[in-house]
């Protein structure tokens, strides 16, 4: 008997049977995702205080060539959010975990958004409602803080979204207003990129343009936005909040006009207002996930007004066009899940279920490797071509922010717990297989692509995208342990003659029921292979 239990815990953690193997399961997580962001800060960066990243990095030689982007620097701030976010979920489980690695990160995450300043730039705008000097982040790095190229293209608006999201779940995490305040600062540069522009009907055309230097909208210039603005409004939320966030926008008459409203309000409002734009524009209604953009009629950006009342007006967008990336879904699935936590709308928990449906289906493609079934999801031929590794990620952790709220079912798990449980299959996978200096490849199932020339060469984005994965599977393991509704042990009360019994292996495939429940002796006993029995929706190991 005991031997037979311990076998099942051994050959399938994930779901083992008790708070305490969630537990372990979420610090193993957490460790390795600490381990993999120290060996990507300490190969992918140089400078203690520049910290420059490198654009890729050579296992064999260990040099790193490039600089990095500050969307895939924006990934540093990123990982170093969600190990703090675990270790804080976990600060009760692995006290010495947190004691020797909390502080640390706080403070090197500071370090990072201080050297943010080489990306940082100031430029004037003439937008859609208003007029105003902007200091905001270029694509580029400078030499210097504050001198880098934020001109027309050189500032997109999603850079300035994931900035947010990471600045403000910092500041959720550290109550450092330095974060708060720039995050704030962003996403009130990012309302302003808001087509405020009045069509026949009196309503706003909508949508945020790819950037101010760009006529076509993209969903990863306006999904991003709605999950930060939602936890702004709460922040800002309080019995007294005052009315001090000036709004700009268009009246009838094509007056640029401005009141004063209160942030949450703002925040709140922009949130939905530009959830249901891409919902209606940038949704696949036969796929169930999202395209990648809506191209512009033309690429010049077009003016009314002269002088100092020269504004940006409309320009009319194409059809939806582009591939289903991942992660344009993930920013819808999170947004949906914050919505519908903050308003309690049915319609949104709605869309999270049919998101969370389609995603998987769309997304996860089944494989087998030596009689195991795998889920992939989708990846890129190189490392140096292409960003799957993190668009993944961002719908990865959409599903950890939707999973308390999904209730579709696939093969007795919910849509999100199946896909989380495959994230971790695969990370496993490769740290077990494929692992190189904490590092793994961006084909998780397959390794390193000696073939394509991809046998040493990695991005450390990527492998912050696979630290940030383990470490909010974590946090999500964590939460499951401490659901009593979880994977619970084997009891022997009998039950009631309606309750409905469903069996599954541990691999998630249908499998029949031979004994009773009542009649079990325990875990593993009089079976040949282990499995879970659904009843009434709770799960036990038989």
């Amino acid at each position: 008997m005991k031997h037979a239990i311990s076998a099942i815990l051994l050959l399938f953690p994930l779901l083992a049977h008790c708070e305490s193997t969630e537990a372990d399961i979420a610090i193993r997580d957490l460790q390795r995702a600490i381990d993999m962001t120290d060996a990507t800060m300490e190969r992918s960066f140089t400078g203690s205080t520049s910290m420059r990243m490198y654009d890729t990095y050579n296992l064999e030689t260990q040099q790193g060539s490039g600089t990095a982007d500050v969307w895939p620097y924006t990934a540093a701030i990123e990982a170093h959010c969600s190990v703090i976010e675990a270790l804080d979920a976990l600060q009760e489980k692995a006290p010495q975990l947190y004691s020797n690695n909390r502080d640390r990160y706080v403070k090197r995450m500071k370090q990072l958004f201080n050297a943010l300043d080489y990306y940082r730039g100031t430029y004037t705008l003439n937008s859609y409602a208003r007029i105003a000097q902007w200091s905001i982040y270029g694509v580029h790095r400078s030499n210097t803080k504050g001198t880098a190229a934020v001109t027309g293209i050189e500032n997109v608006y999603d850079d300035q979204m994931w900035i947010c999201r990471e600045l403000v779940r910092a500041y959720k995490l550290t109550a450092d207003n330095d974060y708060l305040t720039k995050a704030e600062y962003l996403a009130n540069y990012c309302i302003d990129g808001w087509d405020c522009c009045l069509d026949d009907n009196g309503n706003e055309y909508g949508g945020i343009s790819w950037g101010p230097g760009y006529n076509s909208k993209h969903s990863c210039s306006n999904g991003p936005i709605i999950q930060p603005l939602v936890w702004l409004s709460e922040i800002y939320k309080t019995s007294d909040e005052q009315a001090n966030l000036r709004y700009y926008y268009i009246l009838p008459d094509g007056t640029r006009t401005n009141e004063m409203r209160r942030h949450s309000d703002v925040y709140l409002e922009m949130a939905r207002k530009v959830y249901a734009w891409q919902k209606e524009k940038l949704l696949n209604k036969t796929t169930g996930v999202y395209w990648d953009m809506l191209g512009a009629v033309t690429g010049e950006i077009q003016y009314v007004g002269e002088g100092r009342n020269k504004y940006r007006t409309h320009v009319d967008s194409q059809g939806p066009s582009g591939t289903a990336y991942t992660y344009n879904t993930g920013t819808m699935l999170a947004g949906t899940a914050e919505l519908y936590r903050v308003t309690g709308e049915e319609s949104y928990l709605d869309d999270l279920n049919a998101l969370a449906q389609s995603s998987w289906r769309f997304f996860a493609k089944g494989k087998r490797i030596s009689g195991t079934v795998f889920y992939e999801w989708p990846t890129d031929s190189k490392a140096e071509e292409g960003f799957n590794a993190w668009f993944d990620n961002v719908l990865m952790r959409a599903y950890v922010d939707a999973a308390d709220q999904n209730t579709t079912v696939y093969n007795g798990k919910t849509h999100a717990e199946n896909a989380l449980a495959s994230f971790q299959q695969n990370l496993d996978y490769a740290f077990d297989n494929f692992n190189r200096y904490n590092m793994l490849p961006i084909n998780l199932l397959s390794g390193w692509d000696v073939s394509t020339g991809d046998a040493n060469v990695t991005k450390g984005f990527h492998q912050l995208a696979f630290a940030s994965e383990y470490a909010m599977l974590a946090v999500w393991h964590s939460r499951q342990g401490q659901m009593t509704d979880g994977i619970s042990a084997p009891q022997t009360t009998k039950r009631p003659n309606d309750q409905t019994t469903k069996s599954y292996d541990l691999l998630g495939r249908p499998s029949q029921v031979t004994t009773p429940l009542s009649s079990r002796g325990g875990a593993g006993v009089g079976y040949s292979h282990p499995s879970i029995v659904i009843v009434n929706g709770k799960k036990h190991i038989r």
